[in-house]
């Protein structure tokens, strides 16, 4: 278990920081393939949305239509019981695979048409599609300290990660983070009723996200004894947040129970490469890294 340690007086360095990592990473196929996440050691459940004509699950065709439930069992549970995401009104398949596109349907959110593959990371064998706002969960409560990552093409307001007793941002206990995608650069915490801007809290604070219709990766890992947060935009870090100070420690106490992400914004959404799980065992090489972090960052560690 790791512990990052924040005063007040390192919270502008910490926004400053993590603003200059996050602009110096290409968005353009910034996906993340199930299994090749820097940030997870050990997978606990994964989905990476393959349609059935790319050799996915046999209910999950391309077709711009919400399916039946088979289509929402989780792909990839590592040896534990088979689960479902627990989902709204549902999302669709689709690929971004030319010409034809099947199952795509293009809306007034952006997203880079005309390029195959254009996530870097399967979206040519495909991703959710969901018409409007989407929010979508699985049963989790395995560990205390965890990663929820996911791709998604950013939308005019938000892309979300989320943790709680009950599904989406407006769960029982829950800690959302909004990845904004607005051009501003913003990200803020939810609990279900307060909404916090972290540049708000973190003077300069940037998470490199500079618009609407780009394809991001998006995590957040959950420290549930230490209190605390690591919000990453494309496997970079752009700092630790400590719940038990933050606005007030308002964002404390939050549940594992139900782990998610999901987005807002417009007329579409579409995400890809669902995957939760353990972060790495230490190395002596990444303890080095960490190390230099920490002068960065004004973090310790025990």
């Amino acid at each position: 278990m790791r512990s990052d340690f924040l005063q007040p007086t390192n919270l502008a360095l910490l926004g400053f920081v993590g603003s200059l990592l996050a602009c110096a990473q290409s968005a353009d196929g910034a996906g993340v393939a199930v299994g090749n996440s820097s940030l997870i050691g050990q997978l606990d459940y994964s989905d990476t949305f393959t349609g059935t004509d790319d050799g996915g699950a046999p209910n999950r065709p391309y077709v711009a239509a919400v399916q039946g439930p088979a289509a929402y069992v989780v792909e990839s549970t590592y040896g534990k019981p088979s689960i479902s995401f627990q989902i709204g009104s549902g999302f669709s398949f689709a690929s971004d695979r030319q010409p034809g596109a099947p199952g795509f349907v293009a809306g007034a959110n952006p997203y880079p048409t005309g390029i195959s593959n254009a996530s870097g990371a399967g979206s040519l064998t495909g991703f959710t599609q969901t018409g409007g706002s989407i929010d979508y969960g699985i049963d989790y409560g395995l560990r205390n300290e965890y990663i929820v990552q996911v791709d998604a093409v950013s939308t005019p307001d938000r892309i979300d990660i989320s943790s709680g007793g009950t599904l989406g941002i407006f769960g029982t206990n829950s800690l959302s983070v909004f990845f904004r995608g607005d051009g501003s650069g913003s990200a803020s915490l939810f609990n279900g009723t307060t909404d916090t801007a972290i540049p708000g809290v973190i003077p300069g604070f940037n998470t490199g996200i500079t618009g609407a219709g780009i394809w991001y990766n998006y995590a957040v890992r959950y420290d549930i004894l230490d209190q605390e947060i690591e919000l990453y935009v494309n496997e970079t870090s752009l700092g630790v947040i400590d719940l038990t100070t933050f606005a007030g420690g308002i964002y404390g106490g939050f549940s594992n129970a139900i782990v998610g992400a999901g987005g807002s914004g417009g007329d579409r959404t579409w995400t890809d490469n669902f995957q939760v799980g353990a972060i790495p065992e230490p190395t002596s090489a990444v303890l080095l890294g960490v190390g230099i972090a920490g002068l960065l960052f004004g973090r310790r560690r025990k």
